[in-house]
């Protein structure tokens, strides 16, 4: 019965490989959107789509089938999905609401002479400071498009505490509502669930694909605690067990710097060096800008 349920990617989105863009809908740290193209035409033929650790969910956006499964043990981003996949109206109109609060503000000021100690715009920080009371998924979409690089960063409190970009406006509405609505209709069918990864890859049995993309291992200032590898191994060697395929995006090397943790060889077959583009997290801190590479396992 899998042959019937297998998803052809050019059925699908009516192109070729190679001029695949993911739309850039939730902004997310990690996100594999300049790897997605290179990472779907590895991908096998499989039933259902599995994604534990769905972040911005590049590769769910190609690779959702109906009866698929993302999930993410933060909920304010799961709901923001819900969202987007149920009322994709009420996502666009509260995007629109918020832009124009924002650049009325900022058309007001001179952003070039701000102190180094003024918080501007107001109306950013005011969102910020309400989604750190509420965790309304409206808000941290707009929060994310409009902060630095769209980084996820949290204090030792758990408060989102990331900063307005000076240099950025946000998307334009017009162009939000589109890449909304071109997600909604490629996430019908897609069962958003807010739990932990080991939960989740329960479901997976033989003939589903599960593309797993955690957190690195040492990660700071995240809304997880750090990675667990001895239980995320375990994990990976039960789905070999029940001969459910997978890829995971993990390490890598940011410039010279070794980013690498040793995935124990028995788990998987291949290993591939894929190209990211530079280090935003770099460019927010001030360092240097460095290519970075990360590594992609597969069982198959």
């Amino acid at each position: 019965m899998i042959k019937s349920l297998e998803v052809t990617f050019e059925k699908k989105v009516g192109r070729p490989l190679s001029k695949r863009v993911v739309p850039s809908l939730i902004k997310w740290t990690g996100s594999k959107r300049s790897q997605a193209s290179a990472i779907l035409k590895l991908l096998p033929s499989y039933r259902r789509y599995f994604e534990p650790f769905v972040g911005s969910g590049a590769i769910l956006y190609f690779a959702a089938t109906p009866g698929s499964v993302a999930s993410d043990i933060y909920r304010p981003l799961i709901e923001l999905w819900r969202l987007i996949q149920t009322d994709s109206r009420k996502v666009v109109e509260n995007y629109r609401t918020q832009w124009m609060a924002l650049n009325s503000e900022l058309d007001a000021i001179d952003i070039h002479n701000l102190s180094t100690h003024e918080k501007l715009p107001a109306y950013f920080y005011q969102v910020r400071e309400r989604f750190n009371e509420t965790h309304d998924p409206l808000d941290l979409n707009f929060i994310m498009r409009t902060c630095v690089n769209g980084i996820v960063r949290f204090n030792d409190k758990g408060a989102f505490n990331n900063s307005f970009h000076l240099s950025r406006r946000g998307m334009m509405p017009s162009r939000f509502e589109q890449i909304v609505s071109s997600w909604q209709s490629s996430i019908q069918g897609v069962d958003f669930v807010c739990q932990d990864y080991e939960i989740t890859l329960e479901r997976a049995t033989k003939g589903d694909f599960v593309y797993l993309d955690p957190p690195y291992a040492g990660n700071k200032q995240r809304y997880t605690d750090d990675l667990d590898l001895s239980r995320f191994f375990t994990v990976l060697e039960r789905l070999n067990y029940r001969g459910v395929k997978w890829a995971l995006s993990f390490d890598g090397y940011r410039g010279d710097q070794s980013l690498v943790h040793d995935v124990p060889k028995l788990l998987y077959k291949r290993h591939q060096l894929l190209s990211s583009g530079s280090s935003a997290v770099n460019k927010v801190l001030n360092g240097p800008v460095e290519a970075v590479e990360e590594s992609l396992y597969l069982n198959f």
